[in-house]
Parts: C-alpha cells; structure tokens; sequence
C-alpha cells in the first residue's frame, strides 16, 4: 500500500509528507485549495509528462517521493521486475522517486537507484491506479478487460492450455519456414550443387593437401641442389681420398691415446672422441642412404603441379581456403538431400501444423465457453452494482467479437455500456461522463476486488453529478472495497466523506505573499465541522453540525 508521499515544490506545496494508511481515506476541502497537487504529484511516478509550470516559484525543481510497503508480501510480477533490474526490496519497501527541473528534464529513481521514466511508470502501475477523468485506468483496455474477466470467471487454466497450444503452433510455423526457405534454394541451386558435387568428388581434395604439395614440389624442383649438397656433405664427412672429419676425428683420437700414457687426466677426452667418431659415422652413413634413395622425375613434378592447379581452381571457386572448399563439400551434400527429402519433411510438418490447429481451436472453444458464462456472470453483477450507483436504466454488457486465432483466444473482448435508454452500447472508454464513467469504473473494481491484484485504487470525481441516496450508495461501496484495497477517494460529498477511515482536509494558505497547500489529518470535532462546511457551506451552524455528527456516527 501507499505509505507515505512526500511532495516537495510541487505547485502549492513547498514541502509537505502525507502519511496513509491502510483502509478508505477521503481527502476533502474547498475548490482551488490544492487536491488535484496530490493526483498531479502521483501522476508524475506513473511516468506522465510533466510540464515544468508545476514547479512552485522561486525553486528550480519539484520532487515526488513515494514509500510502498507489502502487508501481504510481494506479488510475484514485482518481484520478477526487480530481479529483472537488479533491484533489491530490502525489507518489503518500494521507495519510488521522480524530480522535474526548470529546463524541463526529468530523473526517475527506484530504491535509490536511477531508472528510466517508463521502468517507473510501468512498477507504479503495478502498485497504484487513478481513476480520474479517463486517467490511468488500466479496465479501460482491452487486455486488461480480458485478465479481468479470466480471473473474475477462473479461466487462467484454460486459458494457459491455450497458449500452450499456441506458442506450439508458432514454433512448428516457424520451423516449416526454415525448411521452406532451405528447401526453395536447394531447388534453385540444384543445378549448380551437382556440378560442384561431380567437380569435388572428380578432384577429391583431402585435408592440408594443398600444403603438402607444395611441399613435395619445392623438394623435386631443387633436387639438383639437394643432390649435390648432400653428396659434397658425405664427401666432407668421410672420403676415402683426403682428409675428412671422420679421418681427422681418428687421427685426433690415436694422437691423444699417445699422451695418456703419460697424463691419465686426458682420458675423458679420449672417450668423448670416441663417442664424436661413432656419431659422425652415422651421420655418413644416414646421408649416404638418403642420397641413394633420392630419385627424379619430370613426370611426377609434372603431375603434382597439375594436381596443386586443380585444388588451387577449386579454393578460388568454392574457398578461399581448403578448409572452406571441404566444409562446402559437406554442405552440398546436405542441401541435396533436403532437395530430395524436403517435400516429404514439407508434407509432415504441414499435417502437424494442421494437427496442432485443430487443438488450438479446441482449447480456444473451450476457452471461448467459459469466458462467455463467466462474462453473464460478471454483466449482472456490475450492472446491479450500478443500479445502486444511481443508474438505475444502465445496461452492462461483455461483448465477444470474434477473430482469427491470437495468442489471447478466438475473441476480442469489450466491456460495453448504456448508460441511458434508448441509446446504443458503447465501449466503457467512449463513456463522455466523468462521473459516470467513476461510476462504471467503481462498480467494476467492487466487482473485480477479490481478482484485482493493484494494492491502491485512487478515485477522483468519483461523486460526480450524483447526490442523497446514490451518494450514500457509493460511499458503502467504497467502504465495501477497502476491506481488500488501500482506497482513496477525493471528494466534495459529506455522506461519502463522513464513511472514510482516514479525512485528510487540504487548504490554502497566504504566507508573506506566497501561496501555500496544507495538508493535515482531521479526527473529532475537528472532522466534525469539515463535514458541516460540506454539507452547508458553514461549518459553524448548530444545524450542519449536527448532521455532521448524525453521519459521522452512522459509519
């Protein structure tokens, strides 16, 4: 529920906290003394454009601060909002900001934390309404409506199998365009994609074969130069004419065993002699197996470079890469087979379609059945609320128009309204009367109350255009809704005002030249003589204040 809301430089109001509390609170005083500030300053936290006229002179900002609690705990759609921003409840209180400056830019807060202006109308939207004038009132749209009437006629199940079914139908819709989409280019490409095929399994590609042919071609192309090196290398490792390293490695070896017969340290260097010659010898003889085995042919070049030209054509066509050109290959071969297989995948996914929408028409005709027995339900119920409202010759009436299959049923639903005979039915919100469309709203919140999950209903004009026994009417129906609503009512109307839990009285003030809004809570006498200057205009004479007590003690 609204806890507190502070305005600060707000038109009248300079800086004033208004505690509420749970239960019906009227707010009453004379025309022009400051009551619209308080629906203007929570229109500012639902988001609304605010013109920087509202900010009190002499200031250069207005600010709106609002504290909700949760008696009851936190809805699971609030919850789920916060989470989705990060925003932590902290001990089940919402603290909603919003501040206007005199260049006309505006700041949103929530618990502290900056927030877009739409995140802010869209949670206080969940948590207050204002009925005002066709103002915020959510039953006047269409979806709202429909959630109304499914709770009001408990066809959230049947409603859930629905949507189930629909979302179903969406998914296997979607699928058969893909494979509609696949299948149409697998036939406009057929042509090209067995070309390419025959071309690719012809040549047949491998795996970093085009690396490797570079390779061997770069050996044959210099085999000359390898020959000759690696024979001039054998030749330097060991030649039976001349020195070589494994002839001087010996000799080296024989002149070093002279001097260890006279110094035994040098032994070590023997060895290691030794063990050079060992290596070097099979260097030799490694190299000279190589070089046997080193054949050419102009042939082979030949072919290899022919077969590098076939793969180089094929990466320019189908690449850039070889990776590429086999990855391509598989994708032929699957998009052949869709070309081959897709009327036949075409066909069954079109029968589950059809399937699948013979469902969803079941479930929407069920649906659709106990929408209309609840909405007959619901029609007499607020139109025998209205009549007690004081439009005794209104008819109520939920309309079904019905449509092509849509993610909420097979109807568009309309609340619909004569508010006097011999008048066609209109939609609620083409209703030209403030007050009775109050009226309208009033009844169906009454009649909504146990389904409607909005903490804080706010009604302004509420009392428009009616009086004695309508007046005390809708004061008993807004007491009846208090009992599951925090409600608000701004009224001129003592018989409403005298039933309220809470009276705040607003008035206006002249301070050294400067208007000033106050706002205080009256209890006793001094709520009786507010309900006397309701009721006469003079809130001193003996015969309003006893009426006044008369209805005070009538609650």
């Amino acid at each position: 529920m609204l806890d507190r809301l502070q305005i600060h430089n707000y038109a009248l109001i300079e800086d004033r906290q208004i505690e509420f509390e749970d239960g019906f609170t009227v707010i009453t005083g004379e025309t022009g003394a400051g009551k619209s500030i308080i629906l203007g300053a929570l229109s500012m936290l639902m988001g609304e454009k605010v013109e920087s006229h509202v900010i009190r002179s002499g200031s250069d900002s207005a600010t709106v601060n609002a504290s909700f609690t949760f008696q009851g705990g936190v809805n699971e759609e609030i919850r789920r909002f916060l989470a989705e921003r990060y925003i932590d409840l902290g001990d089940d209180e919402l603290l909603l900001s919003r501040t206007i400056k005199s260049n006309g830019r505006s700041s949103a807060l929530l618990q502290g934390r900056m927030v877009p202006r739409g995140d802010l109308g869209e949670l206080a939207s969940q948590l207050f309404e204002i009925s005002a004038q066709k103002d915020h009132q959510s039953l006047l749209k269409s979806d709202a409506q429909r959630n109304a009437l499914d709770r009001s006629g408990e066809c959230l199940e049947e409603r859930a199998v629905y949507q189930e079914r629909w979302n179903r139908l969406q998914l296997l819709k979607k699928e058969l365009i893909e494979h509609k989409a696949l299948f149409e280019a697998a036939v406009r490409e057929e042509e090209f994609l067995r070309f390419a095929e025959e071309e690719l399994n012809a040549i047949d590609p491998k795996e970093r074969e085009d690396e490797l042919l570079k390779e061997e071609i770069h050996r044959l192309s210099s085999f000359e130069q390898i020959y000759e090196s690696l024979t001039r290398s054998s030749s330097l490792l060991h030649s039976f004419e001349g020195s070589s390293a494994l002839a001087s490695l010996r000799s080296a070896k024989n002149e070093l065993e002279s001097a260890l017969k006279a110094d035994r340290s040098l032994e070590g260097f023997a060895d290691r002699l030794e063990e050079s010659a060992i290596e070097v010898q099979d260097i030799y003889e490694s190299l000279r197996d190589h070089l046997s085995s080193l054949t050419f042919s102009e042939e082979e070049l030949d072919r290899l470079q022919g077969r590098l030209a076939q793969i180089q054509r094929l990466k320019k066509k189908y690449g850039p890469s070889l990776e590429r050109v086999l990855e391509f290959k598989e994708e032929i071969v699957k998009k052949l087979s869709m070309r081959q297989d897709g009327e036949i995948q075409l066909s069954k996914l079109e029968k589950k379609i059809g399937e699948q929408e013979d469902l969803l028409l079941s479930a929407g005709e069920v649906l659709r059945a106990k929408r209309k027995k609840a909405a007959n339900l619901l029609s007499k119920d607020v139109e025998n609320r209205l009549r007690t409202l004081g439009m005794k010759e209104a008819i109520f009436e939920i309309h079904f128009k019905e449509i092509d299959p849509a993610v909420h049923g097979l109807d568009e639903i309309s609340f619909m309204i004569c508010a006097n005979p011999g008048l066609d039915l209109h939609p609620i919100d083409e209703v030209a009367s403030g007050g009775e469309l109050s009226r309208i709203m009033l009844a169906l919140k009454v009649t909504l109350a146990r389904q409607d999950e909005l903490p804080t209903l706010i009604f302004d004009e509420v009392d428009a255009g009616i009086g004695g026994a309508v007046a005390v009417s809708v004061a008993k129906e807004l007491a009846e809704l208090s009992k599951t609503h925090q409600v608000i009512v701004i009224t001129h109307l003592a018989s409403i005002a005298s039933k309220a839990d809470v009276h705040l009285t607003v008035s206006k003030v002249v301070e050294a030249g400067m208007s000033h809004s106050r706002i205080k809570r009256v209890e006793n006498e001094e709520r009786v003589r507010e309900i006397a200057r309701m009721l006469s205009g003079d809130s001193a004479r003996e015969e309003s204040l006893t009426h006044a007590r008369l209805l005070l003690g009538d609650r």
